[in-house]
C-alpha cells in the first residue's frame, strides 16, 4: 500500500509538472528571472549577481541589491510597497516593424487610449532606484557628471559615458557601409541636428525619458518630404496616427537600424507608439529576445551540460522554484504528509 502511494504520488507530480512545463513554454512569458540574467549578461561590469533569495528574484548592482517585485525591481525597504510603483518596461523586442495593415479594430482602439494625453499623464512611474545604480547616477547634477560630448557621424552629441564606445563603433560602421551604398552616403548627408541628453520627462507624461540618462539619440533629418516621424507630432494632425502606412512614416535605411541594434540599441519605429528618430541604448532587451529564444528552443532534458548558456534556466526535469512551490502546495493538499 505504501509503495503504491508514492507511486501515485511520483506520477501525480510528474504529470502536473509536465503540464505546467508546456503551459510556461507556451506561453513564453517575461520572467522575473529572464529579466534579470539579461541584465546580468548585458552589464556585466555593473551587475555581479542574480538570485532566488527571500521568495523573489534578485539582483545586485554596484553593491546594491534589488528585489523583482511584480516588475518594479526595488530595494528591500520597498517590496512591500510595490503597488505604488509602476512596472519597468520589458517586451520582446520586434525583429520587424509593426505593419499597421495588420492591427484589428480593437488594436487601433487600444493605441488610441493608451496614446491619450489623460491616460499618458496619469500613468504611474516607476521607481528609479535601479536604474540610478545601474548608470551611476540620480540626480541632474550626478547625471551630468557622467555625461561625454562627442562627434557622431559629423554632428556633436552629449551622451552618458556608457554609450560611447557603442556609439563609436556605430559611427563607423555606418561609414564604411556609406562608402559603397548610395542610400546610405544620402542618410547621413540629410541628417540636420541630433539630439543626445536632455533633462526631460517623456512628453505628454510624468516619466523619466531616456533622453535624461544620456542614453538615447534622436536623428533628425533636414526634410521629412511630408512623412510622419513621431506619433505625437502625427496625432495633432490625424487622429488615426497609428494606422499611417509605413511607406509614409520616415526612417533610416534598414542596414544603419541593423547597425544599431548590433550594438545594444533599439529603435523606436518598431514600436506600436513609433518613434521613427529615436535610438535608445538597451542591450537588455536584445538579450531578452535571445533568452526566451532559447527557453523556447531548448530540449526539455537539456541541463547545463548539454547547454552551458542556459545555465541560469532551469532544466527540464526541474521546475523553478516558484512552480515547485505551487507544485508542492497541489500535491500537499491530496497528501498532507509531505
Amino acid at each position: 500500500m505504501m509503495s503504491f502511494q508514492i507511486t501515485r504520488r511520483v506520477y501525480l507530480f510528474l504529470g502536473l509538472f509536465f503540464f505546467f512545463s508546456l503551459f510556461r513554454a507556451a506561453t513564453q512569458e517575461i520572467t522575473g528571472e529572464l529579466v534579470l540574467y539579461a541584465y546580468l549578461h548585458a552589464y556585466p561590469k555593473r551587475v555581479s549577481a542574480v538570485a532566488w533569495a527571500g521568495d523573489d528574484w534578485s539582483i545586485t548592482v554596484g553593491g546594491e541589491t534589488f528585489y523583482w517585485a511584480q516588475g518594479r525591481l526595488l530595494p528591500a525597504s520597498l517590496r512591500g510597497k510595490w503597488e505604488s510603483y509602476g512596472p519597468h518596461g520589458y517586451y520582446r523586442y520586434p525583429s520587424e516593424v509593426p505593419d499597421p495593415r495588420s492591427f484589428s479594430p480593437e488594436q487601433v482602439e487600444r493605441l488610441r487610449q493608451q496614446g491619450s494625453t489623460e491616460v499618458r499623464f496619469n500613468r504611474v512611474d516607476h521607481n528609479n532606484a535601479f536604474e540610478a545604480a545601474l548608470y551611476g547616477n540620480l540626480t541632474r547634477a550626478e547625471v551630468e557628471q557622467n555625461l561625454k560630448k562627442i562627434s557622431f557621424l559629423g554632428h556633436s552629441v552629449t551622451v552618458h559615458h556608457l554609450i560611447v564606445e557603442p556609439l563609436g563603433r556605430v559611427d563607423r560602421r555606418i561609414r564604411e557601409a556609406a562608402a559603397g551604398d548610395q542610400e546610405i552616403e544620402s542618410f547621413v548627408a540629410s541628417i540636420s541636428y541630433l539630439g543626445g541628453y536632455n533633462w526631460r520627462e517623456i512628453q505628454g507624461t510624468q516619466r523619466r525619458s531616456n533622453h535624461s540618462w544620456g542614453l538615447a539619440v534622436d536623428i533628425q533629418p533636414k526634410r521629412l518630404g511630408n512623412k510622419a516621424i513621431y506619433w505625437q507630432w502625427e496625432r495633432d494632425r490625424n487622429k488615426d496616427w497609428m494606422l499611417v502606412p509605413l511607406e509614409r512614416r520616415w526612417q533610416p535605411p534598414d542596414a544603419v537600424i541593423r547597425i544599431f541594434e548590433s550594438e545594444g540599441f533599439t529603435w523606436g519605429g518598431k514600436w506600436a507608439l513609433y518613434d521613427n528618430m529615436h535610438f535608445e541604448y538597451r542591450p537588455e532587451l536584445h538579450e531578452l529576445k535571445r533568452l526566451l529564444d532559447l527557453n523556447a528552443s531548448a530540449p526539455k532534458n537539456a541541463g547545463a551540460k548539454t547547454a552551458p548558456e542556459l545555465h541560469h534556466l532551469f532544466p527540464g526535469d526541474l521546475p523553478p522554484p516558484q512552480e515547485a512551490g505551487l507544485l508542492l502546495r497541489i500535491l500537499r493538499f491530496f497528501n498532507p504528509a509531505l
